[in-house]
């Protein structure tokens, strides 16, 4: 009997062990098992919450900024957004829910919105947009700048002297500002935006960059020597894209700076003040006005005058240098050299005339 009652002890420890292993593993596959899903219904309707992984902020994303793809082009919402038709069949008499999608991508640590920048989104062209400005009766409230969302703006050369204003200009009209620089000279973004085109016009710009910014203004750089950026870049306000130069239409090194909405050139003065290279507001209220000059109308430069340039040249004479040259006219002699193209090592020949101002 003592035997049978051993017996009948050790069965069921064995079984009991036996069914909590079995309910561990059960437990196990559970917990392991990631590729549960959910009923057909519930994948049915739209409003369950997808089971795609949200990726965290802190996370590393890497973007190669120049060879950004869209499948389509975006345009941006200025109509009624669109009005999305439920599946009414498991709830009570539900309304049609008003939605706008907004579409992004991430460069770096920042999110675009895509269709702020790809409504017609043309690499190669200055102009695609085919708008009469004419037509254009609209009063917009364009904010060129808010710190508070890290948007910042820059003046595109650093001292910003104008050499030749919008305007007309030997027998046709010049559809920008024309700001004095050397061949070399660094050309910053006014503000932040993505490179629409990195190109060459060798009749007109010659080497340009066109900046797209994020309240729908478009600034044009011309006759550079040298970009130094591509089409889809990502580009904050102050980042240098260029360098200077008198490619393509021009007679000297200078930049030639234009201010564009919907492909249309106004006068750049309607947004900034050259002779102190800042701002006039933060904020631009764009209207018809600013093309008033294709209406025969004069053009409002807001009081500012063009500014005239003048160059002083030294002729050399027998005996001198560089040093004792650039010392005469308070100037460093690397100076001097930059100011002629010329290594500080150069030789200077009498007659030769070096430019000092």
């Amino acid at each position: 009997m003592r035997k049978l009652a051993v017996w009948w002890l050790f069965a069921s420890v064995c079984c009991l062990a036996s069914v909590t292993t079995v309910e561990a593993q059960e437990r196990g596959k559970f917990k392991k098992n990631l590729s549960i899903k959910p009923k057909k219904s519930e994948k049915e309707n739209p409003n369950f919450p997808s089971q795609t992984p949200v990726q965290e902020p802190d996370e590393e994303f890497e973007q190669e900024p120049s060879n950004l793809r869209f499948n389509n082009q975006f345009e941006p919402k200025k109509e009624v957004n669109p009005v999305v038709a439920e599946d009414t069949s498991t709830i009570d008499e539900g309304e049609p829910a008003v939605v706008e999608y907004i579409d992004s991508v991430q460069v770096g640590d920042d999110w675009v919105k895509i269709a702020d920048y790809y409504a017609i989104w043309d690499p190669h062209n200055v102009d695609p947009y085919g708008i009469d400005p004419l037509q254009f009766d609209e009063v917009l409230d364009l904010k060129l700048y808010d710190p508070g969302e890290n948007r910042y703006w820059s003046a595109p050369t650093v001292d910003g002297k104008v050499t030749s204003m919008f305007g007309p200009r030997w027998g046709r009209w010049h559809k920008g500002m024309d700001l004095d620089l050397e061949t070399g000279d660094p050309v910053y973004a006014a503000f932040d935006g993505i490179v629409r085109v990195s190109g060459w016009d060798g009749g007109g710009f010659g080497r340009y960059i066109l900046l797209r910014h994020y309240n729908g203004l478009e600034t044009v750089y011309g006759h550079l020597s040298k970009a130094l950026v591509e089409s889809g870049q990502l580009i904050k306000a102050g980042d240098q894209i260029g360098l200077g130069g008198s490619t393509g239409r021009s007679s000297g090194s200078h930049l030639h700076f234009e201010t564009r909405y919907e492909g249309n050139p106004f006068s750049p003065t309607f947004v900034y003040d050259f002779p102190t290279n800042s701002l006039i507001s933060d904020h631009f209220i764009l209207t018809a006005s600013v093309w008033d000059y294709l209406r025969g109308k004069s053009v409002n430069l807001s009081g500012f005058k063009p500014r005239y340039k003048r160059t002083v040249l030294h002729r050399v004479r027998s005996g001198e240098t560089l040093t004792s040259i650039a010392r005469r006219y308070g100037l460093s002699a690397s100076t001097l050299a930059r100011k002629n193209h010329l290594s500080t090592r150069s030789r200077i020949r009498p007659g030769q005339k070096l430019r000092v101002h």
